[in-house]
């Protein structure tokens, strides 16, 4: 019966929060010829519409309509503060009004640009939106010149960058890559919330239908290894065979799934009805790994170092996850201590991821 209220009572209150992530946005730059690139401005709503002053009634929503009607302001904002220069002059940039598309489980909106340059063999991007408003904002920048594609990151500690024909260093190539695979998983609340979900039973056992205790730390740490190995090597096969197009599935269909992956694995550690949890993560890893693989299409990385790129985009996204688990094994292994922790503390902590994981269901249905 507690189990039940504590899960209404989350499912009561969910649809009045609102959970503002990693704020990060997405550039894409390509040259349609020797003095033009086209490209998109991908941000969030909510970070445009505080920065840019959307929001015309400030009540914290941005409607469609408010941005349809505001589009001249967020114009001006974009225009102040992205500058595009190629090796002589800064560049004219056009901004049509935006569309809308979900990228990484969030809509963004997307901004058309039309860049006319003198000459673009050469481009530097100077970037300060956002940053003022929200510090953490990132904006993860593609350029293609000549069918060389150059990845970057720019943030309130880098905002400026040049890119050139002859492109960056594989070294300094590989390292974006790696850094931007290592940002997805941190942004990525839904891959986050499977993990956690999938490794807050990992120090009880099931005894006489309960959960109970899990004494041996060592078993804990196999029982860890194991199912958080299954996940990684089940969604870096899908990320690979997406990235690399051997394998295609709808992005909307994909995100859906994920978010009901994340719904059966938290009510089952409630509700505990599959016990061998390797062969559900494994299933569920692999759909894991083709949202990371529609990320990394979105950027656009796309180059002569393709393999490269997906190789070094997965190495990140597995220090990522490996930080999580770092943080959170040590705590597992302190809570299985406590007597609440199975009858309480990983019921309430589940029944909350369930009902996040089940308002995506719904958002993406």
């Amino acid at each position: 019966m507690i189990k039940f209220i504590t899960f209404f009572i989350f499912a009561a209150f969910s649809v009045f929060t609102h959970s503002h992530e990693l704020s990060n946005g997405y550039l894409t730059l390509k040259n349609d010829s020797n003095n033009t690139l086209s490209g998109e401005l991908l941000l969030k709503p909510e970070d445009i519409g505080q920065a840019a002053g959307l929001d015309g009634n400030n009540d914290g929503n941005l409607t469609w309509g408010e941005v349809n009607r505001n589009h001249t302001m967020a114009n001006d904002y974009i225009q102040n503060h992205l500058v595009i220069r190629d090796s002589e002059t800064r560049c004219t940039v056009s901004i049509v009004p935006p569309s809308i598309r979900d990228i990484s489980a969030e809509s963004l909106l997307v901004y058309p640009l039309s860049v006319n340059c003198v000459y673009v063999n050469e481009v530097s991007i100077q970037y300060t939106g956002i940053v003022s408003d929200f510090p953490t904002h990132k904006l993860l920048t593609t350029v293609t010149l000549n069918d060389h594609t150059s990845v970057y990151v720019l943030s309130d500690e880098r905002s400026f960058i040049t890119a050139s024909a002859t492109g960056n260093s594989w070294i300094s190539q590989f390292g974006e890559m790696v850094y931007q695979g290592i940002w997805h998983i941190f942004i990525g609340l839904d891959h986050i919330l499977f993990l956690v979900a999938t490794l807050l039973t990992v120090n009880l056992y099931r005894e006489n239908k309960s959960w109970v205790k899990e004494q041996s730390k060592k078993h804990i740490i196999k029982s860890t290894v194991i199912l958080v190995s299954t996940f990684t090597l089940a969604h870096s096969i899908t990320l690979t065979a997406t990235a690399l197009d051997f394998i295609t599935l709808d992005s909307r269909i994909v995100e859906l799934g994920i978010a009901i992956s994340v719904a059966i694995t938290a009510l089952n550690n409630v509700y505990p009805i599959i016990m061998r949890l390797g062969f559900i993560t494994f299933g569920f890893g692999l759909l894991h790994g083709m949202g990371f693989a529609s990320v990394f299409g979105d950027l656009n990385a796309q180059s002569g170092s393709l393999v490269m790129n997906v190789f070094a985009f997965n190495v990140g996204v597995e220090l990522g996850q490996l930080a999580i688990v770092t943080l959170l094994l040590p705590l597992l292994i302190l809570l299985r201590n406590v007597r609440l922790y199975s009858k309480a503390i990983m019921p309430i902590a589940s029944s909350a991821i369930a009902v996040v994981a089940i308002n995506w269901t719904l958002q993406r249905w």
